[in-house]
């Protein structure tokens, strides 16, 4: 609860770096969606577009990190 009540006080760049980043985040995700849909099935020829599939998959782990590494120096700077 506490932590909940903290990020409701944050000032409003934490909040834009938190929201563009979510946004990011779905946007990879979304686009890794529809790279497995397009490729088909899994063959040779399709390696390449799973690999990258896969990759834009986990980006928004390392993204949504470092925004929320960011967004908390941002709030301890302004206050």
């Amino acid at each position: 609860m506490r932590t909940l009540r903290r990020m409701l006080c944050m000032c409003d760049a934490a909040w834009e770096v938190t929201w563009r980043s979510l946004a990011l985040c779905c946007v990879l995700l979304f686009s890794a969606f529809m790279l497995l849909v397009d490729a088909g099935p899994f063959t040779a020829e399709t390696y390449a577009t799973y690999r990258l599939a896969s990759e834009l998959a986990t980006a928004p782990q390392w993204i949504l990190l470092l925004s929320v590494l960011l967004a908390a120096v941002i709030e301890d700077r302004s206050v």
